[in-house]
Order: structure tokens, then sequence, then C-alpha cells
């Protein structure tokens, strides 16, 4: 009977250390799938933090051309009418509308 009791018990512990066995693997599977993602994360918040500084300036230069735009504006409305040359047909030059309000 003790025989018995040892065999089983024997059985136990190899289906135990199978177990432990198959779980170190999901371990080490699962460490790599983790890494793999961290370096992905990584990659994508490099790509994020690059699209938002182009954005950043896309959006400076678009700001500067709408402020030229204005300047080109508001010095031509300014402007004395004999500057901007003589208007054929009667029609007044000065005072076009502006592009941007």
């Amino acid at each position: 009977m003790e025989n018995t009791k040892l065999t089983k018990l024997e059985e136990v512990v190899d289906k135990l250390i199978e177990q432990l066995k198959g779980l170190k693997n999901d371990k080490k599977m699962l460490q790599t799938t983790l890494q793999s993602r961290e370096d992905e994360i990584k990659t994508l918040e490099t790509r994020v933090a690059e699209l938002n500084d182009r954005q950043d300036k896309i959006s400076e230069r678009v700001d500067n051309l709408i402020n030229s735009i204005e300047d080109w504006e508001n010095s031509s409305d300014s402007a004395p009418a004999e500057e901007s040359g003589g208007s054929e047909g009667g029609e007044d030059q000065g005072n076009s509308a502006p592009l941007f309000t």
C-alpha cells in the first residue's frame, strides 16, 4: 500500500513539474511579447512626437503667412491713392475688400 501511495505521489510531483515547465515557457513567451510591445510603443511615441513637431511648424508657418497677408492688406489700405497708380475706366483700386477678416 505504501508503494501505491509513493507511486501516486511521484505522479503528482511529475505532473506539477511539467506544469511548472509549461508556465515558465509561457512566462518567456509573454516577456518576449511584452518587450516587443514596449518597443512598438516607444516607436509610436517617437513618431507621434515627430508629427506633433511637424504640425507645430506648419501651424507656425501658416500663422506667419496670414500675418504677412494681413500686414500687406493693412499697408495697402493706408497707402495714398497716388501710389497705386492711375485707375483706368474710373475704377477705384484703393478700396478693395480685404482677403481675410
